[in-house]
């Protein structure tokens, strides 16, 4: 009976299963992963979804636009005079950067333009950090000299040399040579001078100046710009004793200053926002209620008289989304029908409201949801009604699907390796046999490769834009259908490559074959072997060493000869180069000798295993030595083959004709003796003794007569003189026909037959004569051998294209032999020889069985005997 969930059809659906339901997983994953602003958990489950600008997609785009806005208010305080951009406006960047909280307190006096620093900051980002190597800079590298009051002085390479070559500075310890000078020099402007290594500088009259002097390490500026009524930085330094020593700090200053304000004017100008003025739906109205300053996109909201009334045109539009802030939260308002999350963001950066606006400020902002401009939140909208439906649909099909996935995974990791049919034996798949890791590796490298390459030509799946200073602003999820099926093709092979390897990983470890299939135990035992190999060889070399001393003792001469005068003093160019030569060609000539009469050996050996015994060595051609006594000892052995064969086959024709003349002979008075015993008992004799005398006879004789029969026929079998005549037979029918006809003899032993024949004919190529006489002799077999009172089991089988015949019974004597040595002719199952027989029926059975294509096997198991006869199934003809 067939198991339904291991059945051929549920094994189809569940891989089916295991396969579609990965690219569904991965297509909904990508789009719940994509979007995951878009709609929330909530929204996604839900079967009604709400409008796009009650999502918190639209609430953070507002948001953003919000702040940007207010960025560019901040950074107008700072850019305008007066309210227009002023770039002759100077900015002390000390004071600038300790208002911000990166500088100490007491730096003051280094002021730049404001459009200098702003033209700076944007070179520098464009063509990396301002800061330049102090090693190779064309002599612009800083010095520091520290003066005998503990302050410092700062020059450039470039000064420093100046004063050295005019001797209006010494070095202590040098001579004042000019080689010296630039080389103490080269060490300053490389770098390599340190604070510490004592180098001092004198005046002319030698007056100590500096008592120490060393390269500058800290971050230095290639100054494109200088500062205002200055000549450069150091001038400034040098000449501020508030200043000195903190050369350093102030790099550090002015590059803050830099990049901030340079942000500063990206916002002010509004180059890089998504929301540009005139370019979006969005409208603000920010006011400080203490300056009565309105900032606004919309000219009709500038007058701070009418803030009101521009608050009432907005909340009256029906196309406006709206929020509007105050430091007082209840007075907050917004239509967006979202929670109070937005006012309580809002809340949270009030302190930077403040900043900007005054104690006393007012925000607000709304968005034209008709959309007549085409800008983020149109974009982002029109998205949103796109992509909604199936990001609902994805997030209630991920689930279900990962669930599918893993049971059907789990259902086939209980079948794998089994078929419908009863029982639990194993069937592995050829892959499963292959090596364990090339299996593997057959299975992750396309993954690998398909994951290189999608990974390779991967983009974002979000829909939104790049702005000037690289930020990316998303407003949805976008996917094409050539990325839909990128995704589910990869999805595919992925769950392809998971279930090949899996289930054979599976199917491996239920028939215990993963290590043993394994490459590294094949290496393992190959490392056993060459390490045990390695003492088995030293070993035989030992034993060989009278057969190996004269090529180890020629081997060593040559190696002496060609290598003696290279490794002493004595010189290859007095050796004559023709006699180093002349030793090449000899070991040529020898080595190509040998590979000669190792081939003709080895084409030899090759004949006499192919059976041409007469094979005949070329003896002479051979240089004497090894190969050819060689050569003559394997002759020798072909000729005795040959001989031993002749004499067998000699010996094995005259056992033959001695069996079959004696049976022949014995045939004639045996057949008087069974004709006269039945002349006599039909005399009706009254003695009962005579009787019995004849009943002997009788059975005596027929037993003699079946010997006979026997020994012919086996003769026959053995010599091949036997004319098969193949038909297609139906094995079923003929099967209880013997079982018909041997029933006497199964009952008069008290043997029960229990056949399992299949209800369809089974027609297998054979002779019908010769196969129901290999019937005969196994029933035979069972009906004299079985233990009487037992069951006799006979079972016809089909297996794929080969049906399979097996007899099983419990013997009544002792199985202490083989299962080979019952095939052997006279050999019996009785070892007393008390049961009537010849001890040639299974010898006959097996020879006509081989003799029609079949195959005849015994096994013995204890008392248990079985013979199982198999043959190709032919298919009928329809």
């Amino acid at each position: 009976m067939k198991k339904w969930y291991r059945h051929p059809i549920v094994k189809t659906l569940l891989i089916l299963t295991a396969l579609v339901t990965p690219v569904i997983a991965a297509l909904s994953f990508v789009l719940l992963a994509a979007s995951p602003d878009t709609m929330s958990v909530e929204d996604m489950l839900r079967k009604e979804r709400r409008p796009y600008e009650e999502t918190d997609t639209f609430q953070g785009h507002m948001v953003s636009a919000i702040a940007e806005k207010l960025n560019m208010v901040d950074a107008a305080h700072l850019l305008e005079t007066d309210g227009e951009y002023d770039p002759d406006k100077l900015i002390d960047v000390l004071e600038y950067a300790r208002t911000e909280g990166y500088a100490d307190n007491d730096l003051s006096g280094l002021s730049y333009r404001l459009g200098d620093l702003v033209e700076w900051g944007r070179k520098a980002n464009h063509g990396g950090q301002p800061y330049l190597s102090a090693i190779s800079n064309g002599g612009s590298s800083i010095v520091v000299c520290e003066k005998t009051d503990g302050t410092y002085h700062y020059y450039t390479v470039k000064e420093l040399k100046k004063l050295l070559l005019e001797d209006s500075l010494r070095v202590d310890g040098m001579d004042g040579s000019t080689d010296e000078k630039e080389l103490f020099l080269e060490e300053l402007e490389n770098g390599y001078l340190l604070m510490g290594e004592n180098s001092r500088l004198r005046n002319e009259e030698g007056e100590l100046i500096y008592t120490e002097v060393w390269s500058f390490d800290g971050g230095q500026f290639e100054e494109k710009y200088a500062p205002e009524g200055a000549k450069d930085i150091l001038s400034v330094v040098n000449s501020t004793p508030e200043l000195n020593g903190k050369l350093t700090e102030i790099y550090d200053c002015l590059q803050y200053t830099i990049n901030s304000l340079y942000s500063a004017d990206l916002n002010y100008k509004d180059e890089s926002s998504p929301f540009k003025d005139g370019k979006t739906n969005l409208t603000y109205l920010f006011v400080n209620e203490g300056k009565k300053t309105v900032y606004t996109n919309h000219d009709e909201f500038r007058n701070y008289e009418d803030v009101k009334k521009s608050l009432e045109s907005i909340k009256s539009d029906g196309n406006m989304r709206y929020m509007i802030q105050k430091p007082d939260a209840d007075a907050c308002e917004d239509n967006l029908n979202l929670d109070r999350r937005t006012v309580s963001y809002w809340s949270a950066h009030d302190e930077w409201y403040t900043e900007v606006l005054g104690e006393d400020y007012l925000i607000a902002a709304a968005v034209d949801t008709s959309y007549p401009v085409d800008d983020i939140f149109r974009r982002a909208s029109d998205n949103y009604k796109q992509y909604a439906p199936y990001v609902n649909k994805a997030a209630k099909a991920f689930p279900i699907s990962i669930v599918l996935f893993l049971g059907a995974v789990v259902w086939l990791t209980v079948i794998a390796g089994r078929r419908a049919e009863e029982g639990n034996e194993l069937y592995l798949h050829p892959f499963d046999r292959w090596k364990t890791e090339l299996s593997a590796a057959l299975a992750v490298i396309p993954w690998i490769f398909a994951t290189m390459l999608l990974s390779a030509g991967w983009h974002r799946f979000d829909v939104g834009e790049y702005t000037a200073d690289g930020s990316f602003y998303s407003y949805g999820v976008s996917m094409t259908a050539g990325e839909t099926v990128v995704i589910s093709a990869y999805a595919l092979l992925t769950a392809t490559c998971f279930l090949v390897g899996y289930l054979s990983l599976v199917r491996r470890i239920k028939g215990r074959t993963l290590w043993k299939d394994s490459i590294l135990r094949m290496l393992y035992q190959w490392s056993k072997g060459v390490i045990t190999g390695g003492g088995r060889m030293a070993l035989a070399f030992w034993r060989q060493r009278r057969v190996l001393w004269k090529t180890m003792a020629a081997y060593l001469a040559f190696l002496v000869f060609q290598w003696f005068p290279v490794l002493t003093s004595w010189g290859i160019d007095k050796l004559p180069i023709f006699l180093m030569a002349a030793a090449d060609i000899a070991a040529a000539v020898f080595l190509i000798r040998n590979a000669l009469e190792k081939q003709q050996i080895k084409d030899g050996i090759k004949e006499i295993a192919g059976g041409s015994l007469d094979y005949k060595f070329p003896v002479k051609k051979f240089q004497g030595g090894d190969y050819q006594d060689m050569s003559k000892n394997l002759e020798n052995i072909g000729s005795g083959l040959q001989n031993a064969v002749e004499k067998s086959m000699r010996d094995e024709r005259l056992k033959t004709d001695l069996i079959t003349n004696v049976s022949h002979d014995i045939k004639t008075p045996l057949t008087s003796i069974i004709n006269y015993v039945d002349l006599l008992k039909r005399e009706n004799f009254d003695d009962p003794k005579v009787k019995g005398y004849l009943d002997i006879l009788e059975m005596k004789a027929q037993r003699l007569k079946t010997l006979t029969e026997d020994v012919v026929e086996a003769s026959k079998v053995s010599s091949g003189s036997i004319t098969l005549e193949f038909m297609d037979v139906d094995l079923v029918e003929m099967l209880n026909q013997t079982i018909g006809e041997l029933s006497e003899k199964m009952e008069a032993r008290q043997l029960t037959v229990v056949a399992s024949l299949p209800e369809e004919p089974v027609i297998v190529h054979v002779d019908g004569r010769r196969m129901w006489r290999v019937l005969e002799n196994i029933f035979n077999n069972a009906a004299k051998y079985a233990m009487p009172g037992t069951r006799v089991y006979a079972d016809l089988k089909i297996e794929g294209n080969q049906t399979s015949f097996s007899l099983k019974n419990v013997s009544d004597q002792p199985l202490n032999f083989s299962s080979d040595e019952l095939t052997e002719r006279f050999i019996r199952g009785d070892v007393s020889r008390s049961t009537e027989g010849s001890g040639l029926g299974l010898s006959i059975a097996k020879s006509l069985t081989e003799m029609q294509g079949g195959k005849f096997e015994l096994y013995l198991d204890g008392d248990l005997f079985k013979v199982t006869i198999l043959f190709e199934k032919v298919q009928p003809v329809s």
